[in-house]
């Protein structure tokens, strides 16, 4: 980094004697900047992270040649700006900070820091969480830095006060008991535990998108408990790179299918790509090389290297097998098959009223399929369902549950089982819902949480056997009526007795 340098100055002045002194000059007053730093993408727009300059000076250009910027990583080199470059008086110029190999992306607890040609700080901001919207000046270039009303990217920044509140209805499941899954290890001392799918036996599936690992969590549905049964790094099909791993289900040949938004190992590119793996039989760890990618790149057009694929869910019964993948940048889902040598065939393109899909869970009991967004959304959710050629929504925005802090869960899952209950004396089934959530910023320690919701009543398959039980006490009764006379004495109360049980 340069620093400038800066050469002493001598003033002469003229005494009245006639002679002359040399002293030191008065530093002279800095002037007020006329160059701030006036909105930050953190979260990543279709594009990518971005930095908004303002130029408050309304009558003369401002040449910021040379000028950087940089986070609060002061092993990143900085942005450059390049030479020629002017902010026009009263106007703006913005940056991509994660688009170009050289640059660097922002994080969710980061800064920016603004530097003139001499390397002298002109303006810098922090900010604690991405923001639903964006980090900005509230008023426009001269307040103070807030959480914006929406992006408005080279154009005058929008208060949050402006935009209407989100209506929301309560979360379908309502009231739920979350509780962490306390499996230690990676689930309690790291973060980016990104995507969930919970398969038909009831395993687990999640993979975390830092360290592109894929554990499948064995479950013990007496104790309710988990246990890690497996764990592998995931490769793409060469053997090469380590996978953003952000989304996984499991598909219709028990494979499993990872949604990916770029290498780590070359993190400044954007690889859109849905990668599969299938589960070796002979080993439960090691690294695995996907069988296929898919690019979805053609699909979700240019996107940022931290704003591509975050959720893949299957979909058995809509177009033959198809699959659902959630865009972080874009805030579309896209419904697609997946065919030999990568071949992706596009059958639908949804756009969520949501900054970014984080994930999806279909329900195959009553075919909704489930669209959500992080903290960055306040957790929210939304219902669609197929309706012979697309899935649609009537438009409800559910809140995440009561129970749930405003967490980073980029990952959900749910799971319809049935367990066995009492009714009347006889043994039946009920039905409950089990599910999951990945929290990306394993927040106090827990990676993931889960909750168990009773979605339906005891029922008894077969009455026969209450039936034919009530049947015998009649005969039982009406005996005892003609053997003792306290029995007699009752009157009817031997053959009424069993109608009083059936009607309970």
């Amino acid at each position: 980094m340069r620093v400038r340098t800066l050469s002493s100055g001598v003033l002469t002045v003229a005494l009245a004697a006639g002679a002359a002194i040399g002293v030191p000059a008065a530093t002279p007053a800095s002037p007020a900047p006329t160059v701030v730093i006036n909105e930050v993408e953190s979260n990543g727009d279709a594009v990518g992270d971005w930095v908004e300059l303002a130029n408050l000076d309304t009558e003369q250009d401002v040449d910021i040649s040379g000028w950087t910027l940089i986070d609060d990583d002061p092993t990143h080199d900085p942005i450059v700006i390049p030479d020629g470059t002017t902010i026009e008086s009263g106007g703006y110029w913005s940056v991509y900070t994660d688009v170009d190999p050289d640059y660097f992306g922002l994080g969710g607890n980061d800064s920016v820091i603004l530097r003139d040609a001499g390397g002298e700080i002109v303006d810098s901001t922090t900010w604690s969480g991405h923001s639903p919207t964006t980090w900005g000046r509230i008023p426009d270039m001269t307040g103070e830095f807030a959480v914006t009303g929406e992006p408005t990217r080279n154009a005058r920044n929008v208060s949050a006060d402006e935009e209407d509140p989100v209506v929301t209805s309560p979360w379908p499941f309502d009231p739920l008991t979350i509780t962490p899954v306390a499996l230690g290890g990676d689930f309690a001392e790291d973060d980016d535990m990104s995507g969930v799918d919970i398969a038909a036996d009831g395993t687990a599936y999640v993979v975390n998108n830092g360290s592109g690992t894929l554990y499948v969590l064995a479950y013990d549905p007496g104790a309710g408990t988990y246990s890690l049964a497996r764990t592998f790094v995931l490769k793409y099909p060469d053997g090469s790179g380590l996978p953003d791993a952000e989304g996984v289900t499991v598909g219709p040949d028990g494979a499993v299918y990872v949604a990916t938004e770029r290498d780590n190992e070359d993190s400044r590119i954007s690889r859109p790509s849905i990668l599969r793996f299938v589960l070796p039989t002979d080993r439960d760890s090691g690294t695995l090389d996907a069988t296929d990618e898919y690019s979805l790149a053609a699909l979700t057009g240019p996107l940022g290297a931290n704003a591509g694929l975050e959720a893949v869910e299957y979909l058995p019964e809509v177009f033959g097998g198809a699959f659902a993948v959630g865009v972080e940048g874009t805030g579309k889902v896209h419904v697609v098959t997946l065919g030999a040598g990568g071949a992706v065939t596009e059958k639908q393109s949804y756009t969520s009223p949501f900054s970014g899909v984080m994930a999806l869970d279909y329900d195959e009991v009553d075919g909704v399929l489930r669209v959500l967004c992080d903290e960055v959304c306040e957790g929210r959710s939304l219902e669609m369902t197929f309706d012979g050629t697309g899935f649609v929504t009537d438009g409800t925005v559910h809140a995440r549950p009561a129970g749930m802090p405003n967490l980073a869960n980029e990952g959900f899952g749910s799971h319809r089982e049935t367990v066995e209950c009492l009714m009347g004396g006889a043994t039946g089934t009920a039905e409950r819902v089990r599910f999951l959530w990945a929290d990306d910023g394993a927040t106090a320690g827990v990676g993931l949480r889960t909750a168990v919701s009773e979605a339906g009543e005891c029922t008894v398959e077969d009455d026969d056997t209450v039936d034919g039980s009530l049947d015998d006490l009649d005969t039982v009764l009406g005996s005892l009526a003609g053997l003792h006379p306290v029995f007699g004495s009752l009157g009817d109360a031997p053959t009424l007795l069993p109608t009083m049980i059936r009607s309970l």
